[in-house]
């Protein structure tokens, strides 16, 4: 199974996690407590789900394993707590502590839900652990201009704590996405400044699977390669509340899907973001991320990613204490339907798509 519907993506998590779903109108969206993340975003019945969720996620799920798709929170730098050997970016790992952690669901209501667990980190340079807990909210919201086209939006509100003071941390939001693969690749879009300055996180991204416009960066999503996409603080537009968006040919359709993440609270500077390039660790340091893995299994695809590095951690009562918000917003729609909703959020005027 490579994409999920909203019955089967219920029909297969049921009886391995506990889940909420929200509904708005045609819309819903499910909020999975392993994990203490939204797995299905479905702006009208009968879609696929707009979020990459693992096919074989029952046993994702029984393995105690990271890997299960929907919309995490992580920690940066991505260099001390994933890699055993941080100096050289070698034996990367995901910190059972922290993903998927021991989320339990504290409360839900009509159009909200709230999710608690403890986490625990270490520090792969210096050795050191970090215990904490984080709390995260979900709530549906309203779009903030109305598009008549079948939409769902979410509200995060993560509230993350390490009892220990003065730790420089970023919070990370990370959605995975689908993609229709080499023959139908998604579109990462990035509204920036003028002149703007796109990082290669990994490899050197090569020229057909970037577009630098005058007040944008587009990159593929094809998942048939390993590459990561940044932009500084310095090039982003902080007038635009949007900071990225994915636009996607839906499969065995003639639609389209939209993805948008929101947020004021992101690095404004290269001091306040700590999350360096693994290939580039000298160099600047990016903020608003976009990640193409690659599928070794085909038929089966993996997935693409939209991230954003939150407000870095802040000392608080003898801890350090992250807290942001941000939402995502998911539309369906035939093609220039959907480049006119792009073009509201991201202020990006016809871009071509890949």
């Amino acid at each position: 199974m490579n994409y999920f519907t909203r019955e089967t993506l219920i029909s297969t998590i049921k009886d391995n996690t506990r889940f909420i779903e929200l509904e708005s109108e045609e819309s819903s969206i499910i909020i999975s407590e392993y994990g203490g993340r939204p797995l299905g975003i479905f702006p009208k019945d009968n879609c696929y789900n707009l979020l990459w969720v693992n096919p074989h996620i029952r046993e994702a799920i029984k393995a105690r394993s990271h890997e299960i798709g929907g919309d995490r929170y992580w920690i940066s730098p991505e260099r001390d707590f994933f890699y055993k050997q941080p100096e050289t970016f070698t034996d990367w790992f995901c910190p059972n502590g922290l993903d998927p952690a021991t989320y339990e669901i504290l409360m839900d209501s009509e159009n909200s839900v709230t999710v608690s667990s403890g986490i625990f980190v270490t520090n792969q340079r210096t050795k050191k652990g970090y215990q904490g807990e984080i709390t995260r909210q979900f709530k549906l919201i309203k779009e903030p201009f109305s598009t008549g086209l079948n939409h769902c939006g979410i509200e995060f509100l993560d509230d993350c704590v390490f009892y220990r003071p003065n730790l420089k941390v970023n919070g990370w939001s990370l959605a995975t996405v689908i993609s229709g693969g080499a023959k139908s690749p998604g579109t990462v879009l990035i509204p920036t400044k003028a002149n703007s300055k796109p990082l290669s996180y990994f490899r050197t991204i090569p020229k057909d699977r970037l577009k630098i416009g005058e007040n944008f960066v587009a990159f593929k999503i094809d998942v048939d390669d390993i590459y990561k996409l940044a932009i500084r603080p310095e090039d982003i537009n902080f007038d635009i509340p949007a900071k990225i968006g994915y636009i996607v040919k839906l499969p065995e359709s003639e639609e389209y899907g939209f993805v948008v993440k929101l947020s004021d609270d992101i690095p404004k500077t290269q001091n306040d973001c700590f999350d360096v390039s693994r290939d580039h660790p000298k160099l600047e340091i990016g903020v608003i991320q976009s990640y193409n893995s690659e599928s070794p299994d085909k038929p089966m695809l993996n997935f693409g990613e939209i991230e954003i590095q939150l407000n870095p951690f802040q000392a608080i009562d003898n801890a350090s204490h992250g807290k942001a918000k941000h939402q995502l917003f998911a539309y369906i729609g035939y093609k220039e339907e959907i480049l006119l909703v792009a073009s509201k959020y991201l202020k990006i005027n016809s871009p071509d798509l890949f």
